[in-house]
């Protein structure tokens, strides 16, 4: 029996409920959403939109049509970053941010003659907030990540959301590693959008993903990423401008969708603050472990908000730790970069080619990190 401790990367496994809903539409429903008016497609409908309802409940969001499903957390932030950033414009972000934003800023940078400003963050990925303050004069957009997917290190939202609101600055969270983990029934009321994915913290399937847009945004400043078909308005060869359809184009991932219910309603039950109990304990259980092991470089964070920890053993490549970890010992682990260089700079450990990253999850135990710890020692002591 494996341990998995994958989890910043995908959720394994998924919550209880959820291959089943998966399956069950698949085997009996199968329509698509909105296309027909056959009692299938109806249901189909019926279920895209409990899941639209399920998410704006979870964030704090009114109006569930500002709910715009996509296949990932990344294409929620190029749908924002491309359909409302102009030529000239002013982005602030931080020192640490992951590939799914920086890739596309820098691309938009070439294009639209961005300036791209970075908050300085230290060692221990502690933001500096009198320097965001200053960046934050004459921008348009602020975009960061809620918890870093290397170090589980959050940042200081509330901080963060006055400083964007005094300086009327727009708010993009990216909220792929917290969304699930952490309470965030008011996040809604502090950003003005929000980009997510199905398959991490809501422990559903992949494929899913959706840009969340607050009740107090105007949308006529942000343009659809995809255009085309959408059941609606077919006599027109435009894009419908009402909401959701004006942002989401052609047959969405309903089978995914389905299973995004599935996972909606386990968090719910289970509640989401003793989740992220757990995975704190957890938490707390490997790092005191860890530092007892001779030689384990532990990347330790300021404001630790999951169970996400990176390590570097003396004397041994990063590779050949985590393939010890998988071969030996039955243990899944990332190890590398996680498309993350940005936040390896600030730790130390891009020089290294990265870190081995253990993510554990809510459905992880006491007895499976204990294992980890001696199978690290093990490693470090080979």
């Amino acid at each position: 029996m494996r341990i998995y401790l994958d989890n910043a990367a995908t959720s394994f496994p998924k919550a209880p409920g959820v291959k089943e809903a998966v399956c069950a539409f698949m085997e009996g429903v199968g329509a698509s959403p909105g296309r027909s008016a056959h009692a299938l497609s109806i249901e189909s409908g019926r279920i895209l939109y409990q899941a639209r309802r399920g998410l704006a409940d979870l964030l704090g969001l009114e109006d569930c049509k500002r709910v715009f499903f996509t296949h990932n957390a990344t294409m929620a932030i190029n749908t924002l970053l491309q359909g409302f950033l102009h030529k000239n414009d002013v982005v602030v972000t931080t020192q640490m941010e992951h590939n799914a934003l920086m890739r596309p800023l820098n691309a938009l940078k070439e294009r639209l003659n961005l300036e791209i400003r970075q908050i300085p963050c230290t060692q221990d990925c502690k933001l500096d907030m009198e320097s965001a303050r200053a960046l934050l004069k004459g921008a348009k957009l602020l975009a960061c990540a809620h918890i870093n997917n290397v170090s589980g290190a959050m940042i200081p939202l509330d901080e963060l959301s006055a400083l964007a609101c005094n300086e009327g600055v727009t708010f993009l969270l990216d909220g792929a590693q917290s969304v699930g983990c952490v309470e965030m029934r008011e996040v809604m009321k502090q950003v003005d959008f929000l980009a997510l994915s199905a398959h991490k913290g809501l422990l559903s399937p992949m494929g899913v993903g959706a840009l969340l847009v607050s009740d107090s945004f105007a949308l006529e400043g942000l343009e659809p990423l995809i255009y085309g078909g959408t059941g609606s308005a077919s006599e027109e060869e435009i894009q419908p401008l009402f909401l959701p359809d004006r942002f989401e184009s052609g047959t969405p991932n309903m089978h995914g969708i389905a299973g995004l219910c599935a996972g909606l309603e386990w968090i719910e039950s289970k509640g989401i603050n003793e989740i992220r109990t757990h995975e704190l304990d957890l938490r707390a259980h490997l790092t005191e472990g860890l530092k007892g092991i001779r030689s384990v470089n532990l990347y330790e964070v300021a404001h630790p908000a999951n169970a996400t920890i990176s390590l570097h053993i003396e004397g041994k490549s990063i590779s050949e730790v985590a393939m010890r970890l998988d071969r030996e010992f039955g243990i899944c682990v990332r190890v590398g970069l996680h498309c993350n260089p940005a936040t390896h700079r600030i730790l130390g450990s891009f020089l290294y080619g990265g870190s081995v990253r253990l993510s554990a999850g809510v459905f992880n135990t006491h007895a499976e990190i204990e294992s980890c710890l001696k199978a690290i020692s093990a490693i470090a002591k080979n």
